[in-house]
């Protein structure tokens, strides 16, 4: 029950730490009008063109040597958590 009541307490803390990150779902019709009307469209920059140079890259050193996934090790969605993991930066 304590762990419950720690995990909501650091749920709201992060409400208040970060208000721009609460939901909007429970506001009034002239609450959402005043966050909308704040809101405004920027037009995203074009992505950069190809790269011009594509050859190898050494990505690998004697002090950090890429090691294969062992049995417990853990990888998520990030490749440059996961390059840097693989080659043993902690």
């Amino acid at each position: 029950m304590k762990f419950i009541g720690l995990l909501l307490a650091a749920l709201f803390s992060l409400g208040v730490a970060f208000p721009s990150y609460r939901p909007l779902a429970g506001l009034s019709g002239r609450q959402l009008d005043s966050v909308i009307s704040t809101l405004h469209f920027r037009e995203p920059e074009s992505p950069p063109g190809p790269l011009s140079d594509l050859s190898a890259k050494l990505v690998d050193d004697g002090a950090h040597p890429w090691k294969p996934l062992r049995p417990f090790d853990i990888r998520g969605p990030c490749p440059g958590l996961n390059t840097l993991a693989s080659h043993g930066v902690r």
